[in-house]
């Protein structure tokens, strides 16, 4: 599952630090958002990305993440659906 999540949030990468960044830039936030989802089995794709959301803000500020609820949750459907798939 973390796999699947690190690849999603790299590739999305929401603060814009690829490719100077190494690749477990994102790993705290990615490790959370896996956290959330072992806790919650029944998340909803709303729930989940109001959970990204929150994870990126805790860590970054709205100064340096200025993503939105929408961007997350395509980000979040994406997640869903691979870790559903798996």
């Amino acid at each position: 599952m973390k796999d699947i999540i690190m690849t999603i949030i790299n590739d999305w990468d929401p603060i814009e630090l690829f490719p100077m960044a190494p690749a477990d830039e994102y790993i705290s936030e990615i490790e959370k958002i896996q956290e959330v989802l072992k806790l919650n089995n029944y998340i909803t794709i709303e729930q989940l990305a109001s959970e990204i959301n929150n994870i990126f803000l805790r860590t970054f500020g709205d100064d340096v993440y200025t993503k939105n609820l929408d961007e997350c949750k395509k980000i979040a459907s994406k997640i869903n659906n691979k870790v559903d798939a798996k």
